[in-house]
């Protein structure tokens, strides 16, 4: 199966981070499953660093590195993506911009979410919670 990384699913899971279930980490191991990130969270991860919200145990250079020698494969956001961001229901409760790209990029390229946000329930039956 194929699955993007929320990016708290991300850090945990690079980090070893024990609030990444279980369930999740066999999932991310697995061999026989396709693990993506989008470039997105890469770029949140990269803002939060700077703006002090994110401390990394290496830097950012170094971990997206880590992230693919282990078979954690980038994904960039396509025009269709951002097409389909404008189709994307709005819920007021969730309005952060990141999600929102992680969720129509998961929903265009037919992946599952691993992801602790209940939230990403509201846009797609197939999202696996970590904890």
């Amino acid at each position: 199966m194929k699955y993007l990384l929320d990016t708290h699913s991300l850090i945990w899971f690079l980090e070893n981070n024990p609030k990444l279930s279980s369930t999740a980490k066999a999932i991310i191991e697995d061999l026989e499953n396709e693990i993506f990130v989008s470039i997105v969270s890469w770029l949140e991860i990269s803002i939060k660093v700077t703006i002090g919200k994110l401390t990394l145990p290496a830097s950012l250079s170094e971990i997206m590195s880590k992230s693919a020698s282990i078979q954690i494969n980038p994904i960039g956001i396509l025009e269709s993506h951002i097409i389909a961001y404008q189709k994307l229901h709005f819920f007021e409760e969730h309005r952060d911009p990141f999600d929102r790209i992680i969720i129509v990029t998961a929903i265009a390229e037919g992946l599952a979410i691993i992801t602790t946000y209940l939230k990403f329930k509201l846009y797609q039956d197939n999202v696996v919670l970590v904890w």
